[in-house]
């Protein structure tokens, strides 16, 4: 039996500037802006495309800028990303992910990562590029390049009291104006 894609490591891209892979990150940045008020990143395997390539939201530029963002400032296209080094201090930020449940029915939970991560990646031109990813953004970050890896972020998450659907999540966010504590097993 064939494991789904979204479970199934990616192939890296080795041909550059085709018509393919062109269509294929415009088709993640349209599914991106489509759906911006409830994603951070997008990777092909989540569109059916089994290639190591993925969108992320450049949450780190956009709370520094005075300015609204540019769409191609904003979501960072990263072909064949790898981490190539990983921090010792580990953070917890709330995810969620468009792979499991829409809408109301989006499944969120606490997941501990690095905190900081360096990767390296090609953009779209098969050009090498490095960048280091701080606090949510590193989050963001890993959760893509897993999605290229066949894994999900509910992986991470030991307990399953702390998995949230997304309404439930909100009522209680508004409620109490933070997150609810992580529950240990």
């Amino acid at each position: 039996m064939n494991k789904p894609i979204i479970n199934t490591k990616c192939k890296s891209v080795v041909n550059f500037g085709t018509i393919e892979l062109s269509q294929l990150i415009k088709d993640l940045q349209d599914t991106c802006f489509e759906k911006e008020a409830v994603t951070a990143g997008l990777s092909a395997p989540q569109i059916g495309i089994s290639l190591r390539v993925c969108l992320c939201r450049r949450m780190d530029l956009e709370e520094k800028s005075e300015q609204p963002l540019s769409l191609d400032e904003l979501w960072e296209v990263m072909i064949n990303p790898i981490i190539t080094k990983s921090s010792n201090k580990v953070s917890i930020y709330w995810e969620g992910c468009l792979s499991v449940g829409e809408g109301p029915n989006g499944l969120y939970g606490p997941v501990k990562r690095p905190n900081t991560v360096e990767i390296s990646y090609q953009n779209a031109k098969g050009k090498n590029k490095k960048l280091k990813c701080v606090g949510f953004f590193s989050h963001i970050v890993q959760h893509e390049l897993d999605h290229l890896n066949g894994i999900i972020f509910l992986k991470y998450i030991e307990n399953p009291k702390n998995i949230w659907l997304c309404e439930d999540l909100d009522k209680y966010y508004e409620t109490n104006e933070e997150y609810p504590t992580v529950q240990t097993i």
